[in-house]
């Protein structure tokens, strides 16, 4: 009784890979039109296809159209969102939600459960899109909006690779929000440093500041200068992928014209 117990838990933590490849293609035949002639959008990437995991991505969170920004201009069919498991109550949504293999988390459930259910999926060399701003914010406030430290808790301890995108602007017609594929990196705790709860709210406070200088947009976070501090004594960055050197720009990145002047 026990082991079928045992097999019916492993079960449940099993997410299946890519099931409905022809429904997210016909999605995205029609989205991809009407997005990109409705808002314009700015992207910046280098337009590589293909990228698979281990990886975790991080992004801003400002608008529901952010996930399928970057879905679109990530171009790889093996990332995963992860979404609020209240959104798989509603079936139309469901569906959608479905057939671009993003998988619900509780929110209510412990930090414990939510970590097993990513690293299942990183596990399947998935790149898992996480917004650890925790749900649609209007701009970027550690105050406010303190990101869930979990995630880059995570990646530190297991070397995953983290990714680091943005979505920034209004979302009206016609705006021309501005999309970016940054810089991967892969943090690794120093020798002698230790991560605790602090330590990692701390880091995951300085990418976020880098997430939104990407875009341009301001972070509000009165302790930026300790946690620029924290993360440069206690974590060691190695650039994997930053063709355009966003990870140490300091500058606004309005379009690809800035990058190459």
């Amino acid at each position: 009784m026990r082991q079928n117990k045992n097999k019916k838990n492993k079960t449940e933590m099993t997410i299946p890979a890519a099931q409905h490849p022809i429904r997210r293609r016909i999605f995205l035949i029609i989205a991809v039109p009407i997005l990109t002639l409705l808002f314009l959008p700015r992207v910046i990437s280098n337009k590589k296809k293909g990228r698979t995991g281990p990886m975790i991505l991080i992004s801003n969170h400002n608008s529901i159209l952010d996930p399928v920004f970057l879905y679109i201009n990530y171009r790889s069919k093996h990332l995963h969102w992860i979404a609020k498991e209240s959104l798989f109550r509603i079936p139309l949504l469901t569906y959608f939600l479905c057939s671009f293999d993003i998988f619900p988390i509780d929110r209510e459930a412990n930090d414990i459960q939510a970590a097993k259910r990513i690293i299942s999926e990183l596990k399947s060399e998935h790149i898992v899109g996480i917004f650890i701003e925790g749900g649609c914010t209007e701009g970027g406030d550690a105050v406010a909006h303190p990101p869930k430290s979990t995630t880059i808790q995570l990646a530190i301890k297991r070397g995953i690779p983290i990714h680091l995108c943005s979505v920034t602007g209004k979302m009206r017609p016609f705006s021309r929000p501005k999309v970016i594929i940054g810089p991967k990196v892969l943090l690794s705790l120093r020798e002698g440093a230790s991560l605790n709860k602090q330590t990692s709210l701390d880091i995951s406070n300085e990418l976020m500041r880098r997430v939104y200088n990407m875009g341009g947009e301001a972070y509000h976070n009165p302790e930026a200068d300790r946690c620029q501090k924290v993360m440069s004594q206690n974590v060691s960055v190695t650039v994997l992928d930053d063709p355009f050197n966003l990870w140490d720009n300091t500058n606004e990145i309005r379009n690809e014209a800035d990058i190459n002047n």
